[in-house]
């Protein structure tokens, strides 16, 4: 479930704003609710009780402005998703001091429900990236962002996480067709009858030489591209770069 926090002193606007949010969450999950506030202590409080994911945040308003709010937030142990959402335009390079995920202009309103829906569609991504996955073995038991697994590789009836940070992969007993339906949902794309591939660490695509480039650890690697899968690929690559743009 997700928890979504709207916070605007505009009795207006904040329904503008839900109708919005809603609908945009409702393209990829139905598993979210969503809570109003026109104060931000309110919603301070009630974050205290049970933390919000997601926090619209309108920065100003009377009694406690958007940016106070962020950074009592950002003090406490709240991990929360903030997005300001704001008519002043010229806000927005002081509001990065409270490390917002992005930035939506109120005006011109015709725009709004469009920036809305595109900066949900980058959160989905960035949040099923950011969840965890176990990974053991008869040595170890780690556990691991998928937005640290960079490849997966098959060899005979091992898989090989290659995993950002780590000097060594982490080798799982298990066939490359188990595990590509449950990663591919989390940005993963199977690329070659032996590799998986993180999306986010994917750079580049050759067509003529059937290869991908990918960021591994400081350097750039290649990858080859298996004839039966090079139209997927560069169909989920595309789709992939237009939801993060």
């Amino acid at each position: 479930m997700i928890n979504i926090a709207i916070c605007d002193d505009d009795e207006r606007n904040l329904e503008v704003i839900e109708k919005y949010v809603r609908r945009s969450f409702e393209k990829y999950t139905n598993k979210f609710r969503i809570e109003c506030y026109k104060n931000g202590k309110n919603m301070l409080n009630n974050n205290s009780l049970s933390p919000y994911d997601v926090l619209f945040l309108d920065i100003d308003m009377p009694n406690i402005d958007g940016f106070e709010i962020a950074k009592e937030l950002r003090n406490s142990t709240c991990q929360c998703f903030i997005i300001f959402v704001t008519s002043h335009s010229n806000l927005v390079y002081k509001s990065f001091d409270f490390q917002p995920f992005n930035f939506i202009q109120k005006n011109p309103p015709e725009y709004m429900e469009d920036s809305i829906l595109s900066v949900v569609g980058k959160l989905m991504e960035h949040m099923k990236q950011h969840q965890k996955i176990i990974l053991e073995n008869e040595n170890e038991t780690a556990v691991v962002y998928y937005n640290d697994i960079i490849y997966i590789e098959s060899e005979k009836h091992y898989l090989k996480y290659h995993i950002n940070n780590r000097d060594n992969p982490i080798n799982i007993r298990g066939t490359i067709n188990e595990i590509q339906p449950k990663i591919e949902p989390y940005g993963f794309v199977r690329i070659h009858r032996g590799f998986i591939v993180n999306l986010t660490y994917l750079m580049s695509i050759d067509k003529k030489i059937g290869k991908v480039y990918i960021k591994y650890k400081g350097t750039k690697k290649s990858l080859s591209i298996g004839t039966s899968y090079k139209d997927s690929v560069i169909e989920r690559y595309t789709m992939y770069l237009r939801s993060t743009l």
